[in-house]
């Protein structure tokens, strides 16, 4: 019944041809940031599926290769890192998904609502996500407590919060420390995600059943949409607009984020 949960990737070459990034004969730390990097840059975050054309997310891999590889779409973290956990496994890394709780923005202890990854390589455990749609590690975080790590000239922290729990989190351009979200390292299969994602992708009281979310990295910053509202912020310069009506949101799609959605 929940097979096609566990598959292969349909075509791995395809895959990394989509994150222009070729096969390495060395799986080390280095080609796992590339991998990761190439992710966030090149698929989109997008939540299009549930806030537009209202449609059931699912996590069966050879479904999110068809829409996320062939089709050139994105998605959110459930779809996002469920194929990137697979094609991690499939090129020979040790990697399994995690579940995670966003503090990012939060005053309140919410629920576990995201998907995260754990990579266990060389002997050491690193925290990696292309799938987060807002500040997210742009490369591995190694799972050590005081640990800091410069990624892309961004820096992310790392720290335990009790025995089962570690806080990942960010300095901002301000220089603060921001806590982004919470992981546990303990394995978690890809069918345990399924009543979450049924709950993210449909139920009236999530964030993305109430806004439209887009997001993607680029070697000069980011792009995003949340709502009605376009931000471009590349090269220290941040610019604002909103989008007045829907041919104008599918013209930012195909000119800002390579996203072109049939009728």
């Amino acid at each position: 019944m929940y097979e096609k949960l566990y598959s292969s990737i349909p075509d791995t070459d395809a895959y990394l041809k989509r994150l222009d990034v070729p096969r390495a004969s060395c799986l080390d730390q280095e080609y796992l940031d590339r991998l990761i990097y190439a992710h966030q840059c090149r698929i989109v975050f997008e939540n299009l599926d549930i806030f537009d054309f209202h449609r059931p997310i699912s996590l069966e891999i050879p479904h999110l290769f068809q829409k996320i590889i062939v089709q050139k779409r994105g998605g959110y973290c459930f779809e996002l890192n469920a194929l990137f956990t697979q094609l991690l496994i499939d090129l020979g890394f040790q990697a399994h998904s995690c579940m995670c709780r966003i503090l990012r923005g939060k005053t309140f202890k919410g629920p576990i609502l995201h998907r995260g990854i754990i990579v266990n390589l060389e002997g050491k455990e690193y925290f990696c996500d292309v799938g987060y749609g807002g500040p997210q590690p742009p490369g591995p975080v190694p799972i050590e407590d005081g640990c800091s790590a410069e990624l892309h000239g961004e820096t992310f922290h790392i720290r335990r919060f009790d025995d089962y729990w570690w806080t990942l989190s960010r300095t901002t351009s301000g220089g603060n420390i921001e806590d982004v979200l919470q992981f546990y390292t303990m394995p978690q299969d890809p069918v345990d995600f399924l009543t979450i994602n049924d709950y993210c992708s449909g139920n009236p009281a999530s964030v993305f059943t109430q806004k439209r979310f887009v997001n993607l990295r680029t070697p000069a910053g980011s792009r995003n949409i949340l709502g009605d509202v376009y931000t471009c912020a590349e090269n220290g310069q941040t610019v604002t607009q909103t989008i007045r009506d829907d041919n104008e949101f599918w013209e930012i799609l195909e000119h800002s984020f390579s996203l072109h959605i049939p009728d």
